[in-house]
């Protein structure tokens, strides 16, 4: 459990944030890891920079990460749970390179890659090194 703050950093008419208080449940078996992380957004003035945040972000999300031979694959799920679902799905696949430092490919389809375009729809592919696995 926990409170998280979350903004871009820019001044208006950019600025993009929001407030919450978040669950995490994670499970494990073997190999594989389910997580389910729902959220409440805490209310904010009337000069809320963002006031339709949730029907992009939704209430919550799930993760479930996978490993075959060193191989993590990862799946990351959001849904709004409305008629007019503005969801979001992220594939990754992280490998080994060279002693701890492994190799990171993802792709992203959705809203809410970003603060300052959570209400658009995008859709991205990514590579890059981490520096840690995921399990």
């Amino acid at each position: 459990y926990g409170i998280n703050h979350q903004s871009n950093g820019r001044q208006e008419p950019w600025s993009r944030s929001w407030n919450r208080l978040f669950l995490s449940f994670v499970f494990e078996r073997e190999n594989t890891v389910f997580a389910f992380r729902p959220w409440y957004r805490i209310p904010e003035s009337s000069d809320d920079d963002n006031p339709d945040i949730e029907r992009y972000l939704g209430y919550g999300d799930i993760q479930i990460a996978h490993v075959i031979d060193d191989v993590t694959y990862d799946v990351l799920l959001r849904n709004n749970l409305r008629s007019d679902n503005k969801g979001a799905i992220q594939l990754g696949v992280s490998f080994p390179l060279w002693g701890k430092v492994r190799g990171y490919a993802q792709y992203f389809e959705g809203y809410g890659q970003s603060m300052l375009d959570y209400d658009n729809y995008t859709r991205t592919l990514g590579l890059g090194f981490m520096l840690t696995g995921w399990l």
